[in-house]
C-alpha cells in the first residue's frame, strides 16, 4: 500500500491543474476510475461523483471530498527524496486525493459498514461562488444526504473540526489630486491610510475558544492599489484585507469589525466572503474515529466543511497533508503520514 500511495501522489502531481485549468486531470482521473470495476461516475464540469453501482441503503454514508485544483505552479518540479513527495498541490491537497482514490481502487467495501461517495471537485482555491462543490450539490444532491462528510484538506492525520469564517474586503481611503509639489493643494489619501494601516501591523492576534479549541482571528492586508502617476497627490488608495474570523460568527459581525476599525474615515466593500464552519464533536461517527488517540484540533483556515454543514451534513477535516506546506515555494508532503492516514481511515471503516 506505501508503494500504491505514493504512486497515487505522483499520478495527481504530474498533472497540473491549477485553479480553472483541472479539465485534464478531471479527464484523466474518469477514465481511470472507469476502468474500476463496481463504481458509478456521475460527472458534473470538471467535478467526479463516484458511488457504488450495487449501494446498501442500509448503510451509514460517508463522503470523501477532495478538491482537484492547486495555486499557481511557480516552476516546482515533481520529485521524490527519501520520504518527502514535492509537486505544487503535494500537501494541499492531492495528497488526500491520492488517499482517496487509493480507498477507491484498493479498498474491500463490501466488508465495510460504511457506504461512501467520492467527490472530486473544481475550484476550491477561486472565490466562494465559484467552487465545484455547489454544482455538485445541484446535480447529485444526494451527497447531501451522507452521516458525514470527511474533508481530506491538510491537517498532518490530525482531525481538525470546525473552520474560520474568511472575508475579502477592500478598504477605501480617498482625497483630492494635486501636484506633488505643492501637496497642500490636494488631499493625499496614502498618509490618510496610515494610522489605519499601522494599527493593523500593531493588532495581535486574537484568540477566540469554541467548545475548547482555541481558533485564531486575523486580519491581514495582502494588497494595495492606488495612484495615478509618480507627481501626483494620489486621490485614492485601496487596501485589500483578509479576514479570518471564528466559528459562531458571521457576515454582521464582519460588517461591525470594519466598521468600528474604522469609525466613518474610510469606506469598505466586502468582496468575497465564506462562512466559518461549526465545531461538530456530537456525530456518532466522528467519535468513532477518534477512539484510539486521533488527535482533535480546530481547523486554523476556510475549508468546504463549512458548506457541507450549511447544509446539514456534519463534517470534518482529515488529510496527510502538512497545513504548513499549502502554497509554499517548495511544496511537500510525507509519505510516513500518507501511509498512517490510509491506515487510520481503513481501520475505521472496518471497524
Amino acid at each position: 500500500m506505501r508503494e500504491r500511495l505514493l504512486e497515487d501522489l505522483l499520478w495527481f502531481l504530474e498533472r497540473p491543474s491549477v485553479t480553472g485549468e483541472e479539465k485534464r486531470l478531471c479527464d484523466d482521473l474518469e477514465a481511470r476510475v472507469n476502468k474500476t470495476p463496481g463504481w458509478e461516475i456521475r460527472r458534473v464540469s470538471n467535478n467526479l461523483v463516484v458511488g457504488r453501482k450495487n449501494s446498501d441503503a442500509a448503510r451509514e454514508r460517508i463522503v470523501f471530498a477532495g478538491h482537484l485544483d492547486t495555486v499557481p505552479e511557480h516552476g516546482l518540479q515533481v520529485r521524490v527524496e527519501g520520504e518527502r513527495i514535492y509537486g505544487r498541490g503535494a500537501s494541499d491537497m492531492k495528497a488526500g486525493d491520492a488517499m482517496m482514490l487509493a480507498l477507491l481502487e484498493d479498498f474491500s467495501w463490501e466488508g465495510s459498514w460504511a457506504e461512501p461517495a467520492f467527490v472530486f471537485y473544481e475550484r476550491e482555491e477561486g472565490p466562494y461562488a465559484e467552487n465545484g462543490l455547489e454544482a455538485v450539490f445541484a446535480a447529485s444532491p444526494r451527497v447531501l444526504e451522507a452521516d458525514l462528510a470527511l474533508v481530506l484538506e491538510p491537517t498532518a492525520g490530525a482531525l481538525e473540526v470546525g473552520c474560520v469564517g474568511s472575508a475579502h474586503i477592500e478598504v477605501i481611503f480617498r482625497g483630492k489630486p494635486a501636484h506633488s509639489a505643492r501637496p497642500w493643494q490636494g488631499e493625499n489619501a496614502i498618509t490618510a491610510a496610515g494610522e489605519f494601516l499601522a494599527g493593523l501591523h500593531a493588532r495581535q492576534v486574537e484568540e477566540a475558544v469554541v467548545d475548547g479549541l482555541t481558533f485564531y482571528e486575523v486580519l491581514v492586508p495582502t494588497m494595495v492599489r492606488g495612484g495615478r502617476a509618480r507627481n501626483v497627490v494620489p486621490d485614492e488608495i485601496r487596501i485589500h484585507i483578509n479576514h479570518r474570523f471564528a466559528p459562531g460568527k458571521d457576515l454582521e459581525d464582519v460588517k461591525r469589525t470594519f466598521e468600528g476599525l474604522l469609525e466613518g474615515q474610510a469606506d469598505y466593500e466586502i468582496t468575497d466572503y465564506a462562512p466559518s464552519g461549526p465545531v461538530d464533536l456530537d456525530n456518532q461517527l466522528l467519535r468513532r474515529l477518534v477512539e484510539g488517540g486521533l488527535e482533535v484540533r480546530a481547523k486554523q483556515a476556510w475549508t468546504d466543511v463549512a458548506r457541507f454543514a450549511e447544509r446539514g451534513v456534519a463534517a470534518a477535516n482529515f488529510g496527510p497533508g502538512l497545513p504548513a506546506q499549502a502554497h509554499r515555494e517548495r511544496e511537500y508532503a510525507e509519505l510516513a503520514l500518507l501511509e498512517e492516514c490510509y491506515g487510520r481511515l481503513e481501520r475505521f471503516l472496518r471497524a
